[in-house]
């Protein structure tokens, strides 16, 4: 069993094959480099096993004696962060059609994040496992911490299968699952929750898949690669309007970026399809996986991302993406100003059902609570490589907006009592008061408002006002 001086929680959910189990019924990985070839994940990975030896001081002991602390889920074996076992853990699923800037997204929104977060709501936001996030620390030190400033850069596309994804033997049969990316959420001192520390942090799983993940027919037993969805606290769907011919006719002549021009065939790494086929094939898989009648909306925000806003703006009249957070009457503490948020959607919304109204049309049908939300992971442009015709971008121009807007969001509304927000609707002059959202139907920052109004309803273990699914137990 699991030894650890701080609470467990009474049951633990796999981040890849989200498996359900007691912290007791986890296997420990050994550490002698003599116990090889375990069962699930072949001969190169070190044995699991359930400890019957422990140290004094509660360390597991393999089979020869080596003490073991780190953990596996006793359904796919797969390391599990010793992190998952102390706090909630809360999916988040990013989603998209090929070549839609899920990757620099994902990469701009961590970064971002790491100083948004402490700096203006007193949230700590960092790795629960550096070796979990590696690919995407990468990513982001290649963009942000890049020693060569000048050269241009291209991250690679997420691959449909390779290093972001992990296989497992079961039954004789290999399964692929999605690697997730897993960080923590904690209040820091000066957090006005602080002293409910336990209660409010959270282990925050991401999951980037690539866009032909969602073609019908890729997920199966054997490659359950999009069952996340079924979990998530909110989907996050990006829409690259680049990728789109009428975006890209209604923008002629009044953007430079080589993505909006005019062409008679596709860029190299352009997708074919019509995009709102992803979205349309994730909400039949949530359904499937959840539960969900075919006639029923699902109860949990729906985030439509549209990214490269640099590309597109001259159709909002260029109207500068400035933070939409305001620091509160008397303390530092700053809060989300959810009525900028919403007005913003409302226009990209216009935006969006004028020039591709099938993506609103898929979104509405979906869920209850939409909110599109414009992005620009770069800040800019990307230029062409002389030499080889590629995109890329020079690290020193790179300038996100508002690419961690959907998922400070996406947490106001899906952990209540972590991000405060404000609205203007029934305060008195002056700067509003900062309100924190406890679950209960009169503070949620959704109310009333039109096109986005949410469900009151609380989930029993948490308050959240969003309530929760049981998705069905995946074949692995």
């Amino acid at each position: 069993m699991v030894q650890n001086s701080l609470p467990l929680r009474s049951r633990v959910t796999c981040p890849h094959c989200w498996k359900q189990f007691a912290p007791k019924d986890a296997l420990y990985i050994s550490q002698h480099p003599d116990l090889l070839n375990d069962p699930r994940l072949g001969p190169d990975h070190q044995q699991r096993f359930l400890p019957t030896r422990f140290t004094v001081d509660g360390a597991a002991l393999d089979a020869r004696g080596y003490p073991c602390h780190a953990l596996a889920c006793p359904g796919c074996h797969l390391e599990v962060p010793r992190i998952m076992f102390e706090m909630h853990a809360e999916f988040f699923s990013i989603l998209g059609a090929p070549s839609c800037g899920k990757t620099y997204f994902l990469a701009s929104m961590t970064w971002q994040l790491r100083r948004t977060l402490p700096h203006f709501f007193q949230l700590a936001f960092s790795d629960a496992d550096p070796e979990f996030n590696s690919y995407l620390n990468e990513y982001e030190e290649q963009q942000f911490l890049n020693p060569d400033q000048d050269r241009l850069i291209s991250l690679r596309k997420t691959e449909e299968q390779g290093d972001l994804f992990n296989t497992v033997l079961k039954a004789g049969e290999t399964v692929t699952f999605p690697r997730p990316f897993v960080f923590t959420l904690r209040p820091l001192k000066k957090h006005p929750s602080h002293a409910k520390s336990a209660k409010l942090s959270r282990a925050i799983c991401l999951y980037d898949n690539a866009g032909e993940n969602f073609l019908p027919g890729k997920d199966s037993a054997g490659a359950p690669v999009t069952r996340h969805l079924a979990l998530s606290r909110t989907l996050l769907f990006l829409f690259d309007p680049t990728q789109d011919l009428r975006f890209r006719r209604a923008c002629q002549g009044q953007t430079h970026d080589p993505q909006m021009q005019e062409r008679s065939s596709r860029l190299a790494r352009e997708w074919a399809g019509r995009q709102d086929l992803i979205l349309n094939e994730a909400a039949q898989r949530v359904r499937r996986f959840a539960g969900i009648r075919q006639n029923e909306k699902h109860n949990r925000p729906l985030l439509v991302v549209v990214t490269k806003y640099d590309a597109w703006k001259c159709l909002l009249d260029d109207e500068p993406l400035t933070p939409p957070w305001v620091p509160g009457r008397n303390t530092t503490l700053h809060g989300l100003d959810i009525d900028r948020i919403n007005a913003m959607s409302r226009r990209v919304r216009e935006v969006l059902f004028t020039h591709s109204p099938e993506i609103v049309a898929a979104a509405e049908a979906f869920s209850d609570h939409v909110t599109y939300i414009p992005v620009s992971a770069m800040g800019q442009p990307p230029e062409e490589d002389r030499d080889t015709g590629a995109l890329g971008i020079r690290p020193r121009d790179i300038n996100p907006q508002w690419v961690e807007v959907p998922l400070l969001y996406a947490i106001c509304l899906g952990i209540p009592g972590i991000i405060p927000y404000r609205r203007n609707r029934n305060d008195a002059q002056g700067p509003p008061q900062l309100r924190a959202f406890t679950g209960d139907p009169a503070d949620d920052p959704q109310a009333d408002d039109a096109g986005n109004a949410a469900s009151a309803s609380s989930d029993e273990s948490s308050a959240r006002p969003f309530p929760s699914r049981t998705p069905k137990e995946s074949p692995a």
